[in-house]
């Protein structure tokens, strides 16, 4: 005997779009079969779940959170332990990862680590292929080919290993048996509705006949915290080198560059949260029960916060560095300026100089009698001295 595990798994992939330039869902699923469908290995379906309104079966996504495409992987199913995969393919280079595998039909002999492995072990040997031929290939706009990813990290081995950033396994609970059974293999439950207990890493849905509902919501779910997360980390990179490079002369002349790609991150993050807001809103039925369950539990709120918090601390991090700049461009300015002024300081000594030599002044006393005494070169010299220093003292005490 054995039990089916749901298993879901956020992976990197090398597939983006230009968000902000999508029209709609069949525009992008139709450019995955141009680019993709000569993949022998690869069949590309159309995602199946009502969108739109109509019924409380269809949900009003907005375009980012729609799955472009299910991606069919010839391979997993061959393995005797798997009975179904899929990969559900979103924007912003990430896929959710479906998998229906067998396990010890007794719940206390389930090991969570030996999962992941196997996920993992599987994903590696049928996936990571199929990532490796999709990374190769050449596409146009409105797709982005993944060495010109701006956004988020374009490194040919994160895009193509095909490994899950992490694993959430989901059990049907048998009709022979109640939800007390699974309470040791669940752990904890963060979140619980009349029939799904939501935990961490491991769920129990109670009730098979809202499998359909339950899953939509936890493919969709697995984006939203996958997005989120990198986001979160690419931010928190983004900080920690700026943090590194706060003391660093190299700083001031990389920041255009680095104030121009924040801007784009910033501007596409709005971008995300507008979506998010309204995926949120479209969303019907039990399916938006369980969205807020999920909200609950994983702690959406809370990571949208931390994202942006993150988001003005950077941009105010670079918003001193921009304005450390200008001051260092003002004061290299006004020290030109001071210095190119301090020159007409030597041309009016060059000018009493010719005219002392050109003027009878035996009759008068003042400022040509001075510079009769002393040698020209000398008067040059310490002009050219007072100058200098001058401009050195400009230089020092500007602010």
């Amino acid at each position: 005997m054995s039990l089916d595990l749901e298993i879901y798994a956020p992976i990197n992939v090398p597939i983006n779009w230009q968000s902000e330039q999508i029209i709609d869902n069949e525009q992008r699923f139709s450019l995955l079969k141009k680019y993709f469908s000569k993949i022998d290995a690869l069949e590309i379906k159309p995602n199946a779940w009502p969108m739109g309104y109509g019924s409380l079966e269809h949900d009003n996504l907005s375009i980012l959170y729609q799955p472009a495409a299910i991606f069919d992987i010839a391979g997993f199913t061959t393995e005797p332990d798997v009975s179904h995969a899929s990969l559900y393919v979103y924007d912003s280079c990430l896929a959710i990862l479906h998998l229906r595998l067998a396990v010890d039909a007794d719940v206390t002999n389930i090991e969570d680590l030996v999962i992941s492995k196997r996920v993992e072990a599987l994903s590696a040997k049928y996936l990571s292929p199929i990532l490796k031929l999709l990374y190769a290939l050449k596409t146009e706009a409105p797709m982005i080919q993944p060495n010109a990813y701006k956004f988020f990290n374009s490194d040919i081995d994160e895009l193509t290993n095909a490994k899950p950033l992490w694993i959430a396994r989901m059990a049907i609970q048998a009709d022979s048996l109640t939800s007390e059974h699974y309470l040791d293999w669940l752990k904890n439950i963060d979140a619980e509705s009349e029939f799904l207990h939501l935990g961490s890493g491991n769920s129990l849905l109670t009730k098979a006949q809202y499998f359909s509902d339950v899953h939509r919501i936890m493919v969709m779910s697995q984006f939203h915290a996958a997005l989120m997360n990198r986001i979160e980390d690419l931010l928190k990179d983004n900080l920690k080198k700026l943090n590194c490079n706060y003391y660093d002369s190299k700083t001031l002349t990389s920041l255009s560059s680095s104030v121009a790609s924040q801007q784009y991150r910033n501007d596409h993050i709005e971008y995300i949260n507008i979506q998010v807001s309204a995926a949120e809103a479209g969303v019907q039925g039990k399916r938006r029960e369980l969205l807020q369950q999920f909200s609950q539990a994983w702690g959406f709120n809370q990571q949208r916060e931390r994202v942006s918090k993150l988001t003005s601390l950077i941009q105010g991090r670079l918003d001193r560095l921009s304005q450390d700049k200008l001051r260092q461009q003002n004061k290299v300015i006004q020290t030109l300026l001071a210095f190119l002024g301090s020159l007409g300081l030597i041309s009016l000594v060059i000018d009493l100089i010719s005219m002392e030599s050109n003027t009878n002044h035996d009759n008068t006393l003042g400022v040509l009698d001075i510079i009769e005494l002393a040698a020209t070169e000398n008067i040059l010299s310490f002009t050219i001295v007072f100058v200098i220093l001058i401009t050195f003292y400009f230089y020092k005490n500007h602010e």
